[in-house]
């Protein structure tokens, strides 16, 4: 009989497994960072009910000792409550579906193997226990035994991690293989990418701008690590003949993880955006931060390039780890030595309107952008000058960027039918682009200004302050606020309090669906929301 009890815990901590691994997921795999999430989440692990039940079982079972013995019916009662205690509760917000990706479904045949071969080996020991005159004492044990696996079943997607180790290791070696010899034989120039913030955008531009003239493809969407990369050259470049330009764009977690990225790509241009504390939780500190983005330079050959926005400090002090002589500033602050400098910036409904001056040439266009946020002016300088280096001239860029849009989810403005404007900044926040959106935000002046915001994250020690100068900022801007997530949100609280905001335009809710279903009851015709980052799963 404590067989089959066994076999229900085992069914259902294979279950849980499963669900589980959806947020391992959304963790990159990374065991560290799965381990944290559970100790900062303690609710994740669903302890309540299985221990209720247990104990249901435990209580139930000596009361039927006592009034009547009957292997069946403590059959069901040890059935029944396994049953309820491993029952999957319901889902809160699923945002982010768990992908069956091959490296996922490895990830969870290892994990299975090894919860199951730990499930067999403490049911055979089970069967070895008892105790004299307690004729369900191996189906107590057997109960027990199973409610520990299956509170500890998350913790088996670590341990099936690192046994995937040489599994793994061995298919990066065959896909990485894959993409070098596919670069080899293209042999396109590389342009690679990098910085906190900024990067999808201005690969986005630049791809624009040199479509113009050339053949040029860039890594889709934000596929920025080393094994991302080599996905985007085996998938989009396998059948390609020729190839001008591929842009790279370069994202890291850790040190050295941009280095491999080159080593892979071995890029010609190097971009580099900005330096701040977006996933400053990772790095620890801002100059490691740098580090980590200026293996971007170091990995340049001699005749290379490193364009860098002359603007943020940091990017401007990489200069000098350059592994080449060619570096070229861009300004939009009118910086000493910039060779394109961005003038006479308006930003208004139709976008984003600037003179470029070409300071090596003298050359000088008007540049209209139809897409928003003053930061993007800096991306757009960025691209003008790798596009600028490459021999388009000023006058082909300023054509190209008169037709550039917004990549998805960056500060993409849409109409809606209902007559309600969309300003969708949902894939990320940090303090720079959050800044540049309230600003678009204060250019709708019919209507409500909606901000819908569950603030930003993964800034580290200074995530709390930064966060409530967002609701001091956002009180300045927005007549109504909604905020998403009721714990995370409160710096955002304490900096709108702090500038006297109206209460009754301020709403709080738990879940992003929650959010969208109050704009759904109260949204009007004119009104303009802004639906500020959008947090993963993880958040909730």
């Amino acid at each position: 009989m404590h067989l089959i009890v066994s076999l229900v815990w085992l069914a259902g901590g294979l279950v849980r497994i499963y669900q589980q691994a959806r947020f391992f997921q959304i963790e990159e795999y990374m065991n560290g960072r799965y381990w944290r999430w559970l100790l900062h989440h303690p609710d994740r692990w669903g302890w309540r009910r299985p221990i209720f039940a247990w104990t249901v079982a435990l209580l139930g079972s000596f009361l039927l000792l006592r009034v009547i013995q009957s292997e069946w019916l403590w059959l069901a009662l040890f059935v029944g409550t396994a049953l309820v205690a491993i029952w999957p509760g319901k889902e809160r917000e699923v945002k982010k579906a768990f992908v069956r990706t091959p490296r996922a479904m490895r990830l969870l045949a290892v994990t299975g193997l090894l919860f199951v071969a730990v499930s067999v080996l403490a049911a055979l020991l089970v069967s070895q226990l008892a105790i004299p005159d307690v004729p369900v004492a191996a189906d107590l044990f057997a109960a027990l035994a199973g409610l520990f696996l299956f509170l500890v079943a998350p913790l088996f997607l670590i341990a099936g991690n690192v046994a995937a180790i040489p599994v793994e290791a061995a298919v990066r070696r065959f896909y990485l293989e894959k993409a070098r010899r596919t670069l080899r034989d293209l042999d396109p120039t590389v342009i690679g990418i990098t910085g906190s913030f900024g990067k999808t955008s201005t690969k986005h531009f630049l791809t624009h701008m040199l479509t113009g003239r050339y053949h040029a493809i860039a890594t889709p969407k934000s596929y920025n690590t080393l094994m991302g990369v080599s996905l985007a050259v085996n998938t989009l470049l396998k059948d390609e003949r020729q190839l001008d330009y591929f842009v790279v764009e370069m994202g890291a977690y850790v040190p050295g993880e941009i280095a491999r990225i080159c080593a892979l790509t071995r890029p010609q241009i190097a971009l580099v955006t900005a330096v701040g504390p977006q996933h400053l939780e990772r790095f620890g500190t801002l100059e490691a931060t740098v580090e980590a983005k200026s293996e971007i330079l170091q990995a340049l050959p001699p005749d290379g390039t490193a364009i860098l926005n002359g603007d943020d400090e940091r990017v401007r002090g990489m200069a000098s780890r350059a592994g080449t002589a060619g570096v070229i500033l861009v300004s939009r602050e009118e910086l000493a030595g910039a060779r394109l400098l961005a003038r006479n910036v308006q930003e208004t409904l139709d976008g984003l309107s600037f003179d470029v001056v070409d300071t090596a040439s003298g050359e000088e266009r008007h540049f209209h952008a139809p897409v928003y946020g003053i930061h993007n002016v800096s991306n757009i300088l960025l691209a003008a000058a790798a596009a600028r280096q490459v021999g388009l001239s000023l006058a082909e860029i300023a054509m190209r960027v008169a037709s550039l849009e917004p990549f998805e989810h960056r500060l993409e403005r849409k109409v809606q039918p209902s007559g309600i404007v969309i300003l969708d900044d949902a894939y990320s926040a940090n303090p720079v682009g959050a800044r540049s959106a309230l600003h678009v935000l204060s250019l709708h002046k019919n209507g409500r200004r909606i901000l819908i915001t569950p603030g930003m994250v993964e800034l580290g020690p200074v995530q709390a302050e930064e966060n409530r100068k967002l609701g001091e900022q956002a009180a300045q801007v927005a007549t109504d606020i909604v905020l998403v997530g009721i714990e995370q949100t409160k710096p955002i609280l304490e900096g709108i309090a702090a500038r006297g905001f109206k209460k009754d335009r301020l709403h709080i809710f738990d879940t992003h669906a929650e959010s969208v279903a109050w704009l759904q009851e109260n949204g009007k015709r004119g009104d303009t929301v802004l639906f500020l980052n959008d947090l993963p799963d993880t958040y909730l």
